[in-house]
């Protein structure tokens, strides 16, 4: 499908996007934020020294300003408290 994907600095790109997604997914907050900011700093890294064509920039923008869109109410405050926590 991305046959661009197949590089191995874009297969960390992936790498950091799939952590970040079960993260999130899992509701790990701290984690998902840190993971963020991982694929934000490798990607800047990326793009920086040329190793990213135009179809990986505008996949990885579009890709963190996603999460980051996502994220941005992404706190401790807003998390649920299940049944059972008050029970102890």
């Amino acid at each position: 499908m991305f046959s661009f994907l197949k590089k191995p600095t874009h297969g960390e790109l992936e790498q950091i996007l799939t952590r970040l997604h079960l993260n999130a997914s899992n509701n790990y907050r701290d984690a998902t934020k840190e993971d963020l900011e991982e694929l934000k700093a490798r990607y800047e890294e990326l793009m920086s020294t040329g190793k990213l064509n135009e179809k990986q920039i505008e996949h990885y923008r579009v890709k963190i300003e996603e999460y980051t869109e996502k994220l941005r109410n992404f706190s401790h405050k807003t998390q649920n408290v299940g049944k059972y926590s008050e029970k102890i």
